[in-house]
């Protein structure tokens, strides 16, 4: 008896939909894509208890002819591919694999017609794989596809889905992200009956706006008002989009949207080049937002990976990393000092809390206000009006509020020189130039036995910090020299916190990572501390030197060093507008 045998039509279009389709959002997917690609510029979707009673996509694209439509529904039938050439794909679909897939789990029904069909078109209903009629309709030109009882004739599928509300979550995630994708499209998304989502088409023909307006309407404004824009060409490779600036970001990679040749990708390990480009000014346990359309020749990427087609491998990926971290490290330079505008609101909703009817205060001290604007204005009229302002005070012996002719300005004393101290003594170092102060009176610190003996032979590597330790007795050291900037700072602790960055070293050979880690450690000790009190010379030439210093908007730590508060949103807390 042969043991081998051909898999039946229907079993053989199930596995592929196990491939396919793994929820509503798989199924929204792959007709959404289609719909692209037959040249539809509005697209409507239309989903009922999480995508699992009902789906309907609405397109008005080029539609299909009764020929067509009968060959839509067989597996690997295309009208993407019009050769064998799995290289130059240029179409969001190829495989051929959705309409059967999608079918074979479903209550399915497929109604189109085509520019010459006069508004007359056909309708192909399928029931869990079984074609039931193909009928005449009256239809205008475009298709609409409902995919009813998703899963109901496979139970074990079924049952690995979500709540409604999680798969609904997952399917805005997707429309958020094609809508994003394509500024050509009109999308409408509804929940039961309930439009949710739209993002209307621009007329404007440059692409920057296109992106605002497209970005404004799915993300709303916060997203664009808290990003600097992206336009390069680095040689095969083009980015084009917009980056959050680093106080401006999520808990998890939701917020990174990533399209390849205008193609929805999930990467994980792209995802990990954005961590690495954002290193230094972002909290390690927090994420950049971002947009990013990444071009390039079809030759260089194989989006033949996965059937999903969430997938694709690059030809040179560590060149494309290159590029990418480079991208966005030059880009992040211009920000300058650039602060999110939600931690304005923050603050803003807090005065609305906790601060009512104060108004009179303020007149009483607005003309105040006025007087020292114009006072420092006049002491320093032979200077540039500079973005951070003139210090007005500082209070609980940490926070400093300067004046600027918009508003006001927080200051976090300590995270603003934090950064500070940081990116001056790492310029030295590449400079190697750290300059050295030889102690009066040198800095014995005892170790653990433990530690010791795991540093010891690394000692001499401090040496490359500017901080000259030697060994003392049995388990201690002794500190001689320190950087100069660093003088005046904790040295015990100071070096004590850098031995233990030491300690987690397995090579000599010291990484840029571990090099930051090193001078995060040392710049902490050697900024101003909280609790000191500063003269109001000494304010101004922080705000001076943050103005100066790159990436000031955030500490080592990925905090932010200040906050702006707009005179309109002042006067707005006071019904002054």
């Amino acid at each position: 008896m042969n043991r081998i045998r051909l898999l039946s039509e229907d079993v053989v279009n199930k596995i592929a939909a196990g491939e396919v389709i793994e929820r509503p959002a798989s199924v929204i997917k792959e007709l959404v894509e289609n719909s692209i690609d037959a040249g539809a510029n509005k697209i409507n979707i239309f989903v009922r208890n999480g995508g699992k009673s009902e789906i309907k996509i609405v397109d008005n694209g080029i539609g299909m002819s009764y020929d067509e439509l009968c060959l839509a529904v067989q597996r690997h039938a295309t009208s993407k591919l019009k050769t064998d050439d799995l290289v130059n794909i240029k179409t969001l679909g190829f495989r051929g694999e959705a309409l059967p897939s999608i079918s074979s789990v479903s209550e399915f029904s497929i109604q189109s017609s085509n520019n010459d069909s006069m508004g007359e078109g056909h309708e192909l209903s399928i029931k869990f794989g079984k074609k039931l009629t193909i009928k005449p309709i009256k239809k205008l030109r475009g298709t609409t596809i409902t995919v009813k009882n998703l899963f109901f004739s496979t139970p074990a599928r079924l049952k690995f889905l979500k709540t409604d509300d999680y798969e609904l979550l997952v399917i805005k995630d997707f429309v958020k992200k094609i809508s994003i994708c394509n500024f050509s499209i009109q999308f409408n998304l509804f929940v039961d009956e309930k439009n949710v989502l739209a993002s209307l088409v621009q007329d404007s023909t440059d692409k920057i706006s296109r992106l605002r307006n497209r970005t404004n309407d799915v993300l709303g404004k916060e997203f664009f008002e808290n990003s600097i824009l992206i336009d390069e060409k680095k040689e095969s490779y083009s980015f084009f989009g917009l980056l959050g600036i680093p106080t401006f970001n999520h808990s998890n990679t939701k917020n990174q949207f990533i399209f390849i040749n205008q193609r929805v990708i999930k990467d994980k390990s792209i995802n990990q080049i954005f961590k690495v480009a954002y290193k230094d000014v972002i909290p390690y346990n927090r994420f950049p937002q971002i947009i990013i359309f990444i071009m390039c020749d079809l030759h260089l990427v194989d989006i033949n990976v996965h059937p999903g087609k969430n997938e694709v491998r690059f030809k040179d990926k560590n060149k494309l990393n290159s590029y990418l971290i480079q991208t966005i490290r030059e880009a992040l330079k211009k920000t300058k000092l650039k602060v999110s505008t939600t931690n304005t609101k923050h603050i803003t909703e807090k005065f609305k809390k906790e601060l009512p009817n104060i108004e009179l205060k303020l007149k009483e001290n607005h003309k105040n206000f006025d007087e020292i604007e114009e006072h420092k204005l006049l002491e320093h009229n032979t200077h540039p009006i500079y973005p951070l302002g003139f210090a007005i005070c500082q209070f609980h012996k940490n926070y400093i509020i300067s004046q600027t002719k918009k508003g006001i300005v927080i200051v976090d004393q300590h995270a603003a020189h934090e950064r500070i101290i940081y990116e001056n003594i790492k310029n030295d170092f590449k400079k190697n130039s750290i300059s050295r102060q030889i102690l009066l009176i040198p800095v014995i610190v005892d170790l653990d036995q433990t530690i010791f003996k795991n540093i010891k032979n690394k000692i001499y590597l401090l040496d490359k910090f500017g901080l000259r330790v030697e060994i003392f007795g049995v388990n201690s050291i002794v500190v001689r020299e320190v950087p100069v900037i660093l003088t005046n700072s904790k040295i015990k602790q100071m070096v004590e916190d850098v031995l233990e960055e030491l300690v987690d070293f397995d090579s000599a050979n010291l990484v840029e990572e571990q090099i930051n880690k090193i001078f995060s450690s040392m710049s902490c000790y050697g900024s101003i501390r909280s609790g000191r009190l500063l003269e109001t010379d000494e304010m101004n030439e922080l705000l001076r030197n943050i103005e100066n210093t790159k990436f000031s908007s955030q500490c080592n730590h990925g905090r932010p060093t200040h906050v702006e508060l707009d005179l309109v949103d002042i006067e707005k807390l006071f019904n002054r507008r």
